[in-house]
C-alpha cells in the first residue's frame, strides 16, 4: 500500500510556488497579482502553513499560456 501512495505522489508531483516567485515570473506587482486574483483570473493560494501560500506551479504556467493563447488569436483577427 505505502508503495501505491508513493508511485502516485511521484506521477503527480508538482511544485509550489510562493508569492514573490510568482510575481517574477508573471513580472507584474504585488497589487496587479493581488487584482487578478479578485478578478478570478488566478486562483487563490494553497495554506501550506497557519500564515503560508503556494500557488500550484501548473496554474501559473496556465495562466501564462492563456496570456499567450489571447494575444495570438488577437493578432489572428487582427491581420
Amino acid at each position: 500500500m505505502a508503495q501505491i501512495l508513493q508511485d502516485a505522489l511521484f506521477r503527480k508531483q508538482q511544485a509550489l510556488l510562493r508569492k514573490r516567485e510568482v510575481l517574477k515570473l508573471l513580472g507584474i506587482s504585488n497589487s496587479s497579482f493581488y487584482a487578478y486574483i479578485k478578478k478570478g483570473l488566478i486562483k487563490p493560494g494553497v495554506p501550506i502553513g497557519p500564515r503560508l501560500r503556494g500557488w500550484p506551479e501548473s496554474e501559473i504556467l496556465g495562466f501564462i499560456e492563456s496570456c499567450i493563447a489571447a494575444r495570438d488569436q488577437k493578432q489572428g483577427s487582427a491581420a
